[in-house]
């Protein structure tokens, strides 16, 4: 409780020193909730995490996405679908050399913007954090990109394949800003830099008023700002916003 007070202090500071903006408060009670359930993330529940090579790419060029999946109870099957623009990147291959899966039910499946990983490990599973499998993918479109995972099963191995239950983390899925010899060097450098899809005023930052504007259109049910890619305007994106903003 201490450190949330210390915590709505600090926001009291951050508001006077921006200006305020309508529809914040809200948010920020949101917020508050969102940061009470991320203290126990890592060790209570179970997520997929994404981690790539680069966040910038050079059009034609190559790079990974690394699959992580973290366990809370011990996991010994794991169902994982991952989207992307199809138009935008290729996928090369699926590196399992370094996977803490043993068995895959199937080849990992390539098809329609998606790759689906499915496979399992011996005995009672795996616990803790592992790498699932390196995703290999060229880029060819340029423009910002997001890479995601969303569709995730997790099953326990206490012999009766019980589902596990698995949090929305901010970072299953990676922002991803491919550019060519067309792109402007300012544009590179600011994407290097800041590399948010939240930055919606594009000042280089992410401020009370792209929090504001995001706001204004999650009341009026508009779809602009689907920062993950899953093809609607939901709380997940709601907390990749305030993520940027705060952190």
């Amino acid at each position: 409780m201490k450190y949330i007070s210390q915590f709505i202090k600090s926001l009291s500071i951050k508001r006077s020193r921006r200006g305020t903006v309508r529809y914040m408060f809200p948010a920020i009670a949101s917020f508050v909730a969102l940061l009470g359930a991320s203290v126990i993330t890592t060790t209570e529940v179970s997520f997929v995490r994404l981690e790539t090579s680069e966040t910038v790419i050079e059009a034609g060029k190559q790079f990974s996405v690394d699959v992580y999946a973290h366990a809370h109870v011990p996991v010994n099957a794991v169902d994982i679908t991952l989207q992307f623009d199809e138009s935008a990147f290729t996928v090369d291959g699926v590196d399992r050399g370094q996977s803490v899966l043993t068995i895959w039910a199937q080849e990992p499946i390539i098809e329609s913007g998606k790759v689906i990983l499915r496979g399992g490990t011996y005995r009672r599973g795996f616990l803790s954090e592992h790498l699932i499998a390196t995703i290999n993918l060229t880029a060819k479109k340029t423009g910002q990109e997001v890479f995601s995972a969303t569709d995730v099963v997790l099953l326990a191995g206490d012999g009766e394949g019980t589902q596990v239950a698995v949090a929305e983390a901010t970072d299953s899925s990676v922002s991803l800003y491919v550019y060519d010899e067309n792109t402007s060097p300012d544009s590179i450098g600011v994407i290097a830099e800041v590399n948010l899809v939240t930055d919606l005023d594009g000042d280089g930052k992410v401020s009370l008023k792209d929090i504001s504007a995001f706001m204004g259109a999650w009341r009026n049910k508009d779809i602009l700002y689907d920062f993950n890619g899953d093809g609607r305007m939901s709380f997940r994106d709601f907390s990749i916003i305030l993520a940027n903003y705060f952190f």
